[in-house]
């Protein structure tokens, strides 16, 4: 299939929206790079299975390999595949998810250790275009260079990185254009991370 590299994706008809990302899915399972837009930022996603596709990423972003990265499944029954979830863990992925959260749990050892050691910043973003690519877990750290400004369209993306990628989905601004919220579930306790899209006050809410 020919496509160019900057794919406007909600421009196509329903039955070659399912082709192009039917044939998206095959080049994330061949190692290849794609930047595609979430409900929070742009994120360049990668085979998280694939050590090598991962190695790319991290060079691709300049980011240091003791930095972990976040996956993106395309639903609340893949994450128990590769994290442990408890029951405090559980009320807040029925309650917030989809949607602009991370949850850091602890990981299973499916997951390697180049994306992360010991726990697994996970998302389901609310963004159908990034789940249905979600055929493995995805990286989706924000599409920039480490230290430069996250974007929230394509028109924000360093020309260095686009450059180094292999497909850009362009879905539109991202529905929330703020990063994710990311809280850490340790034991039965909610560390906040970083405040985003979602009030920390709001998650603290489930306890």
């Amino acid at each position: 299939m020919k496509l160019n590299k900057i794919i406007k994706i909600y421009e196509f008809d329903e039955n070659e929206r399912k082709k192009i990302l039917n044939f998206l899915k095959e080049e994330l399972l061949n190692g290849k790079i794609i930047i595609c837009g979430t409900d929070t930022l742009y994120g360049i996603s990668a085979n998280a299975l694939d050590e090598n596709a991962v190695k790319k990423v991290y060079k691709i972003k300049k980011r240091d390999f003791n930095k972990p990265l976040s996956i993106c499944v395309k639903n609340k029954e893949e994450i128990e595949k590769y994290a442990y979830v408890n029951d405090l863990a559980k009320k807040i992925i029925d309650e917030f998810l989809p949607g602009p959260l991370t949850i850091i749990l602890k990981k299973k050892p499916i997951i390697p250790d180049i994306v992360a050691k010991d726990y697994i910043g996970i998302r389901i973003p609310d963004e159908a275009i990034i789940r249905e690519l979600s055929i493995v877990p995805l990286t989706t750290t924000s599409a920039n260079i480490s230290g430069e400004k996250s974007p929230t369209a394509v028109e924000e993306i360093n020309p260095e990185i686009l450059k180094k990628v292999d497909y850009v989905v362009d879905i539109g601004k991202c529905k929330y254009s703020k990063p994710s919220t990311i809280i850490k579930i340790e034991d039965n306790k909610i560390i906040p991370i970083r405040e985003g899209a979602i009030p920390i006050s709001k998650i603290k809410e489930m306890r």
